[in-house]
């Protein structure tokens, strides 16, 4: 079966991950750098004024992104790493070896899936909750209130077009729904505060809201032309379902949701609670945990760096010693996707792919093993039928010698920026 990710990632500039307090392969790096490659990056020798400078240049310097880009990638300690993969087999390793079972293991048990088990949805899920993406999940969070409110508003512009009387009298509950100081008040710096939300005034909200969508399910199998049937009501009124919930709209449900399901958070909170346990494998569990947060932070430094989104593979696959992920989209709306694999087999397996047009793709795969290229050629038919199935045209697939020098991606030859927003499709 065939899948295609697109990723459309924000690792913007404000989220401060390029801060050593927040990013420790960042914190690696300039431990680790050598006072000439320092002076690569700012004259100034103290560290507080590396980082603010720092911080500063990258800002508006893609020049300044790629020298430290470069320190990055060839850092012993980072190279050494290892694929995630191996780390959360080897921390699972540890886990099962004692008794008392922690929360973290069945939580990497299930992230750690095989490849043979992988479809869209689950892909999906992996890769947003793979600890890459948490920083801009954070910041990009919106307040359930917050998003009813624009919800609302729309289809009260929607509804006011209609000439039925019943229908505006919707629109007036709508009207004052929005009124509701709840709702009035409601802001996404609430996320940020530790005030709690009034349960009896959410419930007030929810039951307003079921009131709405009763109303219109109604009228809805009575009227036909009238803007209460237009595509977008109907669109509205599926987004409004989820608020008659009144747990949906507490403010701090979707962070407490993120940080719940999130690779990086999880393992930090598990980080804290077996440091102050009495864990018989302690110290190797916080060693392995240590590992595995520093390998997310590298991924999220590099996406950073490079503009681009850099991923581990979020699952096992017993044939592969390591792999990653790199993908970008320009603002001709272009994905541009390096697919590098280390097989234990066949070697080294590079996929270079762009699609443009919405459907239309090219690949190129770089190899040397002459068996490897075998089976490919044997299959590239189903490729271009598993593709087709998909509403996808192959316009061009070649098979080509790996060059020992890294093949350089399409995009980097010159410095793009990248329409920003975190978005995952398969």
């Amino acid at each position: 079966m065939l899948y295609f990710v697109m990723i459309n990632l924000s690792l913007s500039k404000q989220l401060d991950i390029i801060a050593p307090s927040t990013n420790r392969a960042l914190a690696v790096v300039l431990k680790e750098a050598t006072p000439q490659q320092l002076e690569t990056i700012t004259k100034d020798r103290d560290l507080k004024s590396i980082i603010n400078s720092l911080l500063k240049e990258s800002a508006t310097s893609s020049q300044f992104d790629k020298t430290l880009l470069k320190l990055v990638k060839n850092n012993p300690t980072l190279k050494g790493l290892g694929n995630v993969s191996s780390t959360i087999k080897d921390l699972l390793s540890t886990l099962k070896s004692d008794k008392n079972s922690l929360p973290i293991e069945t939580t990497l048990k299930n992230f750690l899936i095989n490849i043979k088990e992988l479809n869209p949805p689950v892909l999906k899920q992996k890769i947003e909750n793979s600890g890459i993406f948490l920083e801009s999940k954070l910041k990009n969070v919106q307040n359930p209130q917050v998003e009813l409110k624009s919800f609302l508003s729309k289809l009260d512009k929607t509804l006011a077009k209609s000439d039925i009387f019943t229908v505006k009298i919707i629109g007036e509950k709508i009207k004052e729904l929005l009124e509701n100081p709840t709702l009035k008040e409601a802001s996404n710096a609430a996320l940020l505060q530790t005030s709690k939300d009034d349960p009896t005034a959410l419930k007030q909200v929810a039951k307003s809201v079921a009131n709405i969508l009763s109303k219109l399910e109604e009228h809805q199998k009575i009227e036909k032309a009238d803007p209460i049937f237009s595509k977008e009501s109907a669109s509205l009124a599926k987004k409004l379902a989820p608020f008659s919930n009144p747990e949906k709209l507490a403010a701090h449900e979707s962070v407490k949701e993120i940080l719940s399901q999130d690779l990086k958070s999880i393992l930090l909170k598990a980080g804290d609670e077996i440091s102050k346990s009495s864990h018989p494998n302690q110290a190797e569990l916080l060693k392995q945990i240590d590992k595995l947060s520093l390998q997310i932070d590298y991924y999220q430094l590099v996406s950073h760096l490079s503009n681009s989104s850099s991923l581990y593979l979020p699952f096992s696959w017993d044939g592969l010693e390591e792999g990653t992920i790199n993908l970008k989209k320009d603002k001709e709306d272009k994905f541009y996707c390096d697919i590098n694999l280390k097989l234990k087999e066949y070697g080294a397996l590079k996929l270079k792919l762009v699609l443009y047009d919405k459907n239309q793709i090219n690949i190129q795969i770089y190899s040397n093993s002459s068996e490897l290229k075998e089976i490919i050629k044997e299959n590239i038919g189903s490729l271009r039928s598993a593709l087709i199935e998909s509403q996808i045209t192959p316009r061009e697939i070649r098979l080509l010698d790996e060059i020992k020098k890294s093949v350089a991606s399409p995009y980097e030859s010159s410095y793009n920026p990248i329409d920003l927003g975190f978005e995952v499709k398969v």
